[in-house]
C-alpha cells in the first residue's frame, strides 16, 4: 500500500528501553525492517537502505550487508528458495523505481537484478514461494491485483491475468507489511486487504480465479487486515487495525476453522494493532510494532509477551526472531513462553 511504506518511518519517536519477554541483539545498523523468514538454519531479514541481514546458523552469528546498487530501496519481504538462493523484494511505487526483485544465487556473496516493473501503479506488497514455483503480489494496477508468477528458481517472471475476480472497492489494496497479506494452503491461496470500505478475504483456488469470502469489518485509509496467519488448511487467522494508531485495535482478531468460509471474533483477543499473525506450535503469536501476545488454543487462555517494537516474526527452531524500526531485532524462546502460561496458572 503506496501510503503505508512512507507513514511507517514516522511512528517510531523514540526506541523502546526495554522488550519486556524479549531478549534483545545489537547488531550495526540503523536500517528498519519488515522483512523475515527461515529455512532450516537459515535466517534471512530485510529492510529499508538495501539492508540484508543473514544467518546461517539459527541466530547465534549476523552478518549485516548492503545490496549494491540499492540503498534507496525498501525490502519489505524475501523468499527463500534453499540454503543459497534468495529473493529480495522492495516495496515502492514501480514508476519511482522501486518494485523490484533481487536474487542471489551463492548466499549473498553477490546479487543481480532479477526483474523490475515500471508501469505505474504496481506496488509490491508480498512475495510466496511454493517449492518449484512463486507468486508475487502488488496493490491494484488494473480491474484486479498485480500477480505475478514466478519460476526457473526465481530467473523467470510472468505477469498473471485473473479470468474472475471481484470488482475492488475505492482505495482497497493490500499492506507491504509484514509478507503476510499473501498466504497459501491447500484451499488455495488468500489476499487479505484494507484501504477500502470493507476490509477483506479474497481466495483464489489457483492465481487465475478468485472470489471475495469475507467483508464484514469495516476498513477505511490505512485501515484494514494486515496479516493472515495460516496453522493448516482448515485453522486461520486474520488481524490488523490502522498503522496510524498502533496502540488500539479497531480491526479484530478473528479465526476460521473452515478454510475462510465463517470467522468469528478471538475471545480475549488483545486491542492493538497487530502487523503479523504466527502460528508456532503449539501457540498463535501475534505482534506489532506497539506489544506481542501468545495464545494457548488449548487453555484458551492469552499472555501478553509486553511491549515490543517488531513489526515481523519468523520461527527458527525453539525461537521466535523479530525485527523492527531502527536496527530493531530480538528473539523470544517458545520454552520462555511456556513458562509464562506455567507462572500465571
Amino acid at each position: 500500500m503506496r501510503k503505508h511504506i512512507l507513514l511507517f518511518a514516522l511512528l517510531f519517536l523514540g526506541a523502546f528501553q526495554s522488550f519486556s519477554q524479549w531478549n534483545s541483539l545489537s547488531l550495526d545498523t540503523q536500517a528498519s525492517f519488515r522483512a523475515i523468514r527461515s529455512f532450516g538454519s537459515h535466517i534471512w531479514i530485510g529492510g529499508t537502505r538495501g539492508t540484508v541481514i543473514h544467518s546461517s546458523d539459527g541466530g547465534e552469528h549476523f552478518m549485516v550487508s548492503q545490496v549494491p546498487g540499492a540503498d534507496s530501496l525498501d525490502f519489505r519481504d524475501l523468499a527463500i528458495l534453499d540454503d543459497k538462493t534468495v529473493l529480495l523484494m522492495s516495496a515502492g511505487p514501480a514508476e519511482q523505481g522501486a518494485a523490484k526483485i533481487f536474487r542471489t544465487e551463492n548466499g549473498g556473496k553477490s546479487w543481480e537484478l532479477a526483474f523490475q516493473i515500471k508501469d505505474k501503479g504496481y506496488f509490491f506488497d508480498a512475495i510466496l514461494w511454493e517449492g518449484k514455483q512463486g507468486l508475487v503480489l502488488s496493490d491494484p494496477a488494473g480491474p484486479f491485483y498485480g500477480l505475478i508468477r514466478i519460476s526457473d528458481k526465481g530467473r523467470s517472471y510472468e505477469l498473471l491475468n485473473p479470468i474472475n475476480h471481484p470488482d475492488l472497492q475505492k482505495g482497497e489494496a493490500a499492506f507491504a507489511a509484514s509478507g503476510s497479506s499473501l498466504q497459501k494452503t491447500k484451499k488455495g491461496y488468500y489476499i487479505v486487504t484494507g484501504g477500502g470500505e470493507k476490509a477483506r478475504v479474497l481466495h483464489g483456488k489457483d492465481a487465475l480465479h478468485w472470489e471475495s469470502i469475507f467483508a464484514e469489518i469495516p476498513g477505511g485509509e490505512g485501515t484494514g487486515f494486515f496479516s493472515l496467519g495460516v496453522r493448516d488448511a482448515k485453522n486461520l487467522w486474520i488481524a490488523g487495525g490502522n498503522y496510524s494508531r498502533i496502540k488500539e485495535g479497531p480491526v479484530p482478531v478473528l479465526e476460521s476453522k473452515d478454510g475462510g468460509t465463517t470467522w468469528a471474533p478471538v475471545a480475549g483477543a488483545p486491542g492493538y494493532y497487530v502487523e503479523k499473525i504466527l502460528w508456532a506450535a503449539p501457540y498463535w503469536i501475534l505482534s506489532g510494532p506497539a506489544e506481542s501476545s501468545a495464545f494457548d488454543p488449548k487453555t484458551k487462555r492469552w499472555i501478553s509477551l509486553g511491549k515490543s517494537p517488531y513489526h515481523n516474526i519468523c520461527q527458527v527452531g525453539d525461537r521466535i526472531y523479530g525485527v523492527g524500526g531502527r536496527g530493531q531485532i530480538g528473539f523470544i524462546s517458545l520454552s520462555q513462553i511456556q513458562q509464562l502460561f506455567l507462572s500465571k496458572e
